[in-house]
């Protein structure tokens, strides 16, 4: 388990000695227990990242940091803090049962009255500038004059700027600027709260319109930037669920909606339109059902002519048109925009469900085979077998086993073993039939690969039996035939894959195949990382196959000595022999 005691010997030693370093030049500052369990630091590097540690007793039950690094679970600035709190806790003990308990926020916050607090807001005002723009957009629901939207805007261009160089956000400045966002994310959940729905509105305003102006010029690869986008959106959402909310409040939010979603930007870099076309879609019918229609039209017309993604962005606007036309009780102009489109796979797929549902399998199939047919008309195997998948189901239902069969085995096999439809395919026989049935399969396969000419060297018949006939014998629980099936050159790959059916079954066949791979692994390694995976699978091997000590330990003793000059690996394997 993860402790303060044992974290050494469970972090991989690059971070470990990265963070040691950072421990012994005292850079995690701030360290402090905000509640009981709970550790907050900074620690200062390249800049200064906060870390998040939650003990319990001296188990380590979470930990978090905000920097970009993504090299595994645990960071050089999580390391350093780990040691700073491995150095404080006997000093944390032997603190004062004798001391008074440390006062927190609240309890400070609540002894003092009204004069004391707004000396202390005037002190920080005077301070800076920034705090009290931050009070009058917390407060600016008593201010009706105000221009939130703008003063958020401003802010949010700012803490742009401020994590970008010459207009760009790299992808280290993207987890800044998120970081730095969070707050004003933060305010809007605040505004909300208080029925603030004027300011949360133009906080989402804003974060939508400012950061979309990011996304067009920056390095996004972690997602950040769209996360935030993301996340404006989802106040819209928050705003139009509250209870509170009125009438006039949801027509605003739908008019800026409305007025944003025709920009093709929103459906360019990201889903940020349909999202916002969902949140507009639910307003709707408080709004005006026939203004949602109109825009849907109007998005119909302004994307058809441009854009890469033209066929699916139509398509998803018509599917939005159904829904919303039957979701308001318009069946018979839903059913018209269903027949006039076909084409499109998901309101195929409804009638299709339909037919079942009524268990008109006939028209079902006849459906199915249109979709087919388009779909082949237009290059796309991927939708001609989701098709065939709802063939398969069909014939289920009408109980037309051999179109069952067909399928089934068809899908069990096209690419390589799919154990799903094998099982389906299985158990449409009858027990007494099955072992002859796969006994015909094998012998096919046997004979289609041993017809086939061999244009490269690793595509030999052995890999290639082994490829299509293992997954076969390790379901049907055939060991011996498994075990003669295996390639006489086979890798570590290949023993992985049969070694838990052959490992305790047939030691004395096995353990030679993987010295073959152990030797012929450790001559390539070249890295510790290298070293330790043969490590690691020689111990697996001296616990899995039985009599397999001695010669394990000879093989790792013979590799020791024959390269004296890997410390690493010499240091890995003496690992194997303690």
């Amino acid at each position: 388990m993860f402790s303060l005691d044992n974290f050494e010997s469970l972090v991989p030693a690059k971070i470990l000695a990265r963070g040691l370093a950072y421990f012994n030049e005292r850079a995690v500052e701030r360290l402090e227990e905000t509640t009981k369990g709970q550790w907050e630091a900074v620690v200062a590097g390249s800049e200064d990242y906060e870390v998040e540690i939650t003990l319990a007793g001296k188990q380590v039950k979470a930990w978090s940091c905000d920097c970009p690094y993504d090299g595994g679970p645990v960071c050089k600035h999580v390391v350093a803090v780990l040691y700073a709190l491995r150095e404080a806790a006997p000093a944390k003990a032997r603190k004062g049962k004798t001391k008074a308990p440390k006062m927190s926020f609240e309890d400070i916050l609540l002894q003092l009255d009204i004069e004391e607090l707004r000396e202390f807001i005037r002190y920080q005002k005077a301070q800076g500038r920034e705090f009290g723009e931050q009070f009058m957009l917390f407060f600016s629901d008593k201010d009706p004059g105000m221009d939130v939207e703008k003063k958020y805007r401003e802010m949010v261009r700012q803490l742009a700027r401020r994590h970008s160089d010459r207009g760009f956000m790299d992808y280290r400045g993207t987890f800044a600027f998120s970081k730095a966002m969070m707050p004003v994310l933060q305010a809007a959940g605040h505004a909300i709260a208080r029925n603030n729905f004027r300011e949360a509105m133009a906080i989402a305003q804003a974060v939508c319109l400012e950061v979309m102006t990011v996304q067009q010029a920056c390095d996004d690869s972690a997602g950040n930037i769209g996360g935030i986008i993301q996340d404006g959106i989802q106040v819209f959402r928050n705003i139009a669920n509250s209870k509170a909310v009125a009438p006039e409040t949801l027509g605003q939010i739908y008019a800026w909606l409305e007025k944003q979603l025709p920009d093709a930007t929103w459906f360019d870099y990201g889903d940020f339109g349909y999202e916002m076309l969902a949140v507009a879609e639910s307003l709707a019918p408080h709004v005006d059902p026939e203004r949602f229609l109109h825009l849907l039209d109007k998005l119909l017309e302004s994307r058809a002519a441009t854009g890469s993604y033209r066929e699916y962005t139509r398509e998803a606007l018509k599917k939005y048109k159904i829904r919303f036309l039957q979701a308001i009780g318009r069946e018979e102009e839903a059913r018209q925009l269903i027949a006039a489109n076909m084409d499109i796979v998901e309101v195929r797929l409804g009638m299709v469900e339909e037919a079942i549902a009524q268990q008109d399998f006939l028209r079902a199939k006849q459906l199915i085979a249109g979709g087919i047919e388009i779909a082949e008309s237009k290059q796309h195997p991927g939708t001609v077998r989701k098709w065939e998948e709802v063939l398969l189901r069909v014939a289920q239902l009408e109980g037309d086993l051999a179109t069952f069969r067909f399928f089934a085995k068809r899908f069990a096999f096209d690419r390589g073993m799919n154990t799903e439809f094998y099982q389906k395919w299985k158990d449409s026989f009858p027990p007494e039939e099955w072992p002859e049935v796969i006994e015909q399969h094998i012998q096919s396969v046997l004979a289609e690969e041993t017809a086939k000419p061999r244009k490269f060297e690793w595509d030999s018949l052995e890999h290639a039996l082994f490829g299509r006939l293992a997954p076969i014998y390790i379901a049907e629980q055939q060991w011996e035939r498994l075990l003669h099936l295996i390639p006489p050159d086979p890798d570590e790959h290949i023993l992985s894959q049969v070694h838990p059916y052959l490992a305790r079954n047939y030691p004395k066949e096995m353990l030679p195949l993987y010295r073959n791979v152990l030797k012929t692994m450790a001559d390539k390694a070249g890295n510790r990382g290298e070293y330790q995976r043969v490590a690691a699978l020689m111990k697996k091997i001296k616990q899995d196959i039985e009599g397999s000590h001695a010669a394990i330990d000879e093989l790792a003793a013979s590799l020791i000595q024959q390269y004296p000059r890997r410390p690493a690996m010499r240091e890995e394997l003496g690992r194997v022999l303690k």
